[in-house]
């Protein structure tokens, strides 16, 4: 990897928390501000063949191609080098860009550190073409009795030596319990990567959460980067496509360009995402300074 590239990772308290949205406003407002920048993520499994189609036979996440397009670059195996799909038959994988069903049917270890290097030589060439990735993590960070299998989160965190931003959500209630419980069980080396976080999906004024943010902020002793209010024309809640062809037509259409502008908007407006980068860049220095 190049010795000057950066690179983020979205962490969620949970599922359905908006780390995929998040990632997608990180990118379009990076590649506005004229950073070249590439999503990623490891790893990714959903029901039904929602996929992008990638040569020579393999396809990434429909959230991924959807990212791509709010950072401008083209959709591509490397940008979701592990995804799995439910068909009637199997669960199906692709592993960068080629189709490979066979794989879960290796033992658990195996598909743990053959997945990790299939993840970090991708990552590396996004690095080495990029000045910054932005990586989504998968669920939670903290399943204890799966993180010696992670190739999502903090492992990919490490791995890559870069920071991260943690995302909860008040539509799930317990924000509290769910922001500082994750962090509470991180490793103390784990916890020092995480730059901040973010509240998303919050109904009504924002500055009704005051006294919540003040809480939480004294309680995780990191910064609230901002909360941001619901939106309901985000342009991943609309239905989920239901195969490749939609969502080649929705990847490319000019509305879904405009809807990740939209969004962009929205977010840039509550989210100091200025603030989260020099969080970035002061994570970077440290790292250098002890390395």
């Amino acid at each position: 990897m190049r010795d000057d590239h950066g690179g983020l990772v979205v962490l969620g308290t949970s599922s359905e928390v908006g780390k995929t949205l998040v990632t997608i406003a990180i990118c379009r407002w990076l590649r506005d501000q004229g950073v070249k920048t590439t999503p990623f993520k490891s790893l990714s499994m959903q029901p039904g063949e929602a996929l992008y189609p990638t040569p020579p036979d393999g396809a990434i996440h429909y959230h991924q191609a959807y990212q791509a397009v709010a950072a401008g670059v083209r959709p591509h195996g490397d940008l979701n080098p592990i995804a799995l799909w439910v068909t009637p038959e199997r669960v199906a994988t692709s592993i960068r860009g080629r189709r490979c069903d066979d794989w879960l049917s290796q033992p658990p270890r195996v598909c743990t550190d053959r997945g990790r290097a299939e993840i970090m030589e991708a990552y590396r060439r996004l690095a080495e073409q990029y000045d910054f990735v932005v990586s989504e993590g998968c669920g939670s960070p903290v399943e204890l009795n799966l993180k010696d299998r992670d190739v999502t989160n903090l492992w990919l965190a490490d791995a890559a030596d870069v920071p991260c931003v943690l995302v909860c959500s008040t539509v799930h209630t317990g924000v509290f319990a769910a922001l500082v419980g994750t962090l509470e069980l991180m490793a103390p080396a784990e916890r020092r990567r995480v730059v901040g976080f973010v509240v998303n999906r919050f109904a009504g004024d924002p500055r009704e959460f005051d006294s919540a943010v003040t809480i939480l902020e004294q309680r995780s002793h990191l910064p609230c980067l901002g909360v941001i209010p619901h939106f309901d024309r985000a342009p991943l809640l609309t239905s989920v496509p239901t195969g490749p062809g939609q969502v080649l037509e929705r990847a490319h259409s000019p509305r879904l360009d405009a809807e990740i502008a939209a969004w962009t908007a929205h977010v840039s407006a509550h989210v100091a995402l200025d603030r989260l980068m020099e969080g970035v860049r002061g994570y970077a220095a440290v790292a250098d300074g002890a390395a």
